[in-house]
């Protein structure tokens, strides 16, 4: 049963969520997941920002990304006090495999079969990539930075990654045919659009503070502000593989809980239709679409009083 006030509400979904019938894949006793705390301070620019004038922030990165073939999903688990890949199945009950014994986080899973992460077990933060399937060898792809988030493009070509560094955070690019590294726009979280390899979503923080997303065409210089607002932040965007929709993670004022908290929402490419998908009072965070479109995965720390994250998985409930 659920519960107002200082408890923690319960159920697994809130009376506006009947109908997503929400799938939990992980268990919180055996697997520790790791989600985007709402709680935590990490630095201001992987923050998304206040609502209402108050201090209500959450971290940004991806901790959770699904295989090409739609059969499994890798996540952040942290293993004897450090965070490091695991991949399990999308069934429930299947076991976790860790992939990376490293401190590894933020990840893609590419199309070449290939975990690409950052790297924080030396003095920097560097990007890396593994077999996502067997051995655990890190190949290295950048160094003597302060390199996070990496993404793929869906050809295999490109590895967009956020760089911070005195002037803040920028977006990079490195190219894994001639290993070419491009400087190519300010912001963070980088997301490839597409198949369009030049085309990628972004976050920026605006003067107040408040985190928006982007669309930056790099092919064409152009670039678009998709979301902003006074009283929200958003980040974490994730296109749909048939481009109708993105989704992204914002906060908001919980009906149960009167308290803000982080939810997952979606819009369509052109900005009209801003959908809010999940209402718990619990933090959502993460989502990723299944390749074929019908499922949402993302990570939250409802349905248990410790606040710990599990797995989640719900049908696509957009037109």
């Amino acid at each position: 049963m659920g519960s107002c006030g200082s408890k923690m509400y319960l159920e697994t979904v809130t009376p506006q969520e009947t109908g997503l019938t929400p799938v939990k894949l992980t268990d919180h006793d055996q697997n520790s997941v790791v989600g985007n705390r709402s709680d935590v301070y990490v630095g201001n620019w992987l923050l998304s920002a206040a609502a209402k004038g108050k201090d209500h922030k959450w971290d940004t990165g991806r901790r959770l990304a699904v295989s090409p073939d739609g059969t499994e999903i890798a996540y952040v688990s942290i293993v004897d006090n450090t965070p490091n890949i695991m991949v399990k199945k999308t069934s429930q009950g299947s076991p976790s495999t860790q992939r990376t014994f490293r401190r590894a986080q933020n990840i893609w899973w590419g199309e070449d079969n290939r975990l690409y992460f950052n790297d924080n077990t030396g003095s920097t933060s560097t990007i890396g990539s593994t077999d996502a399937r067997k051995g655990s060898l890190v190949k290295q792809l950048t160094s003597n930075n302060n390199d996070w988030e990496p993404a793929l493009t869906a050809d295999g070509s490109t590895v967009y990654f956020t760089r911070f560094d005195t002037g803040g955070p920028s977006v990079w690019s490195y190219n894994l045919k001639s290993g070419e590294l491009t400087n190519c726009t300010r912001g963070y979280h980088p997301t490839p659009y597409g198949k369009d390899t030049d085309k990628i979503l972004c976050a920026r923080n605006s003067n107040k503070g408040n985190s928006e997303i982007w669309v930056i065409d790099l092919g064409k210089g152009d670039e678009t502000l998709l979301l902003s607002d006074t009283q929200k932040g958003f980040s974490d965007p994730a296109v749909s593989p048939d481009g109708k929709w993105i989704l992204f993670v914002s906060n908001s004022l919980s009906a149960i809980t009167n308290k803000q908290n982080t939810d997952i929402y979606a819009i369509r490419p052109d900005g009209s239709q801003m959908t809010q998908i999940t209402y718990h009072p619990a933090v959502d965070c993460s989502p990723v679409w299944s390749p074929d479109g019908k499922y949402i995965y993302f990570i939250s720390s409802r349905a248990n009083k410790d606040n710990k994250f599990n797995i989640w998985r719900i049908s696509n409930p957009l037109d």
